[in-house]
């Protein structure tokens, strides 16, 4: 059973990842009281643990804040998921059934459903459920699962760069059914190639989401 603290701390980490709280926002322990309906022990208890993971950080005299998306953070979790996801989709590029290949192109139909009606979260959770597929179907799920360990900053990254009107969600979907196309085809050099090309795109993307969104970020180089 979720203890009432659990019940606190993941209910303050899910709006943290959800961009709900924003990076360098002022938080209080009152607030998330009245908000999650849990009493202030648990929630100053729950609060100390997301310290702890680096989630929010107090000022003397001031207050507790939301921590800054760290860029080099979020580009090593990238370079590190680049290498691992790539090579994990070669090693199954050659061997996806029908039903697997059929599961992926209902992700990406759902992500453009998603595109259509604006559902910015919906797109990203699909988004995530496409790229959490390609581990299971290598049986590397515990991979995935290491990589979220480490991937906070990056992850919240990625979510801001679902917001930047100036980026459209279809460059996502599109890589995506090439994606899949090359898995049809039974390519896995191809696959590779595609997963690793696509999970570049933070690169050429990065300056318009720190233009978009300047104070939301530190340790930019």
């Amino acid at each position: 059973m979720e203890s009432l603290q659990d019940k606190a701390y993941n209910a303050i980490y899910s709006k943290i990842m959800n961009l709900d709280l924003y990076p360098g926002e002022q938080v209080s322990d009152k607030q998330f009281e009245d908000e999650i309906g849990v009493s202030r022990t648990p929630v100053r208890e729950a609060m100390l643990r997301l310290r702890r993971d680096d989630m929010l950080y107090s000022l003397p005299q001031s207050g507790t804040y939301v921590t800054q998306i760290d860029l080099k953070k979020s580009l090593d979790a990238r370079y590190a998921r680049q290498i691992l996801e790539s090579q994990i989709a070669e090693s199954i590029g050659g061997s996806l059934t029908d039903s697997q290949i059929d599961e992926l192109s209902g992700l990406v139909q759902q992500q453009d459903s998603a595109s259509e009606k604006d559902q910015i979260h919906r797109f990203f959770q699909t988004d995530n459920e496409f790229h959490e597929k390609i581990y299971q179907f290598a049986d590397k799920e515990n991979i995935w699962q290491w990589l979220l360990s480490f991937s906070t900053d990056l992850n919240r990254y990625r979510l801001l760069r679902v917001y930047d009107t100036n980026l459209p969600m279809n460059r996502l979907t599109n890589e995506h059914a090439e994606i899949i196309k090359a898995f049809a085809d039974h390519d896995a050099k191809k696959v590779r190639e595609l997963v690793y090309s696509h999970l570049n795109l933070m690169l050429s993307e990065q300056q318009s989401v720190l233009d978009k969104f300047p104070n939301y970020f530190t340790n930019i180089k």
